[in-house]
C-alpha cells in the first residue's frame, strides 16, 4: 500500500521542461509534499503524460531563490498533473525504461 504524504498548499511559477521535446511550458505549482508536487499548466499546447520524465523549475519569491526538481508524471487531468519526485541521476533508467531500450 503506498503511503500518502501530507501536502502543503503553494502558487509558486514553474517553468517545465519535458526530457525529450523542445521547449518549455508555463504553469503553477499548487501543491507540494515530500514524494511530489501537483503543477496547472497556464496554456495546454502539450499536456505532459504518464511517464513522461520532467524538470521543474520554481521560482520561490518569499525567499528570493530558484529550485529545480526532477520528476516524473504520474497522472495527468486537464491542465493539472501530479508529478513524483525522482532523483536526477535515475532520470536517464525511468526514460530508458519508458522507452524499454535495453542498456
Amino acid at each position: 500500500m503506498q503511503e500518502i504524504s501530507k501536502r502543503f498548499s503553494t502558487h509558486e511559477n514553474a517553468i517545465i521542461e519535458i526530457y525529450g521535446r523542445m521547449g518549455t511550458l508555463q504553469g503553477t505549482m499548487k501543491n507540494l509534499s515530500q514524494s511530489g508536487c501537483f503543477v496547472e499548466l497556464t496554456k495546454g499546447e502539450y499536456i505532459p503524460k504518464e511517464g513522461d520524465c520532467v524538470q521543474i523549475t520554481i521560482s520561490l519569491k518569499s525567499v528570493n531563490r530558484t529550485r529545480v526538481i526532477t520528476g516524473q508524471v504520474v497522472w495527468n487531468k486537464g491542465l493539472g498533473f501530479g508529478i513524483t519526485f525522482v532523483k536526477k541521476e535515475d532520470i536517464v533508467k525511468k526514460m530508458l525504461n519508458r522507452y524499454q531500450i535495453d542498456s
